[in-house]
């Protein structure tokens, strides 16, 4: 039997999922960056990305939100499911992560996990084009 954590998870999941599911997000990619080993004798090091499908829902900061310092004019939130598409679960974004929605790559500012108990059921992410 789930317990209540379990269920706020697949609650948000639901909700934030693609709403051709029923929910009320659209198509989010997001994409992750490592840096690998510096290879001294190239000068450079290696770089791996793997992009996480899953899904979110984009939002407007109010007018009264942008400082313009931590939040700038065109910022958007996006509030992001804690569920990939196939079902396992999100990683949590981090900046200068890089994020498609609609068309159009954002980089990751700041993100606000919403935690439940220490479970993550979903994330708030502020992001840039």
């Amino acid at each position: 039997m789930s317990d209540v954590y379990d269920r706020a998870k697949a609650s948000a999941g639901r909700m934030l999922g693609l709403r051709a599911s029923g929910g009320k997000g659209a198509a989010f990619t997001l994409k992750k960056t490592v840096a690998g080993a510096y290879d001294p004798d190239a000068g450079t090091s290696t770089t791996t990305s793997t992009d996480y499908a899953g899904s979110a829902f984009r939002d407007s900061f109010k007018q009264s939100e942008i400082d313009g310092a931590r939040i700038k004019q065109g910022d958007v939130k996006f509030l992001v499911s804690p569920l990939l598409v196939n079902g396992s679960d999100m990683p949590e974004p981090k900046p200068q992560d890089l994020c498609v929605f609609d068309g159009s790559t954002y980089t990751v500012q700041f993100v606000l996990p919403m935690n439940y108990a220490g479970l993550a059921v979903g994330f708030e992410v502020q992001a840039r084009k």
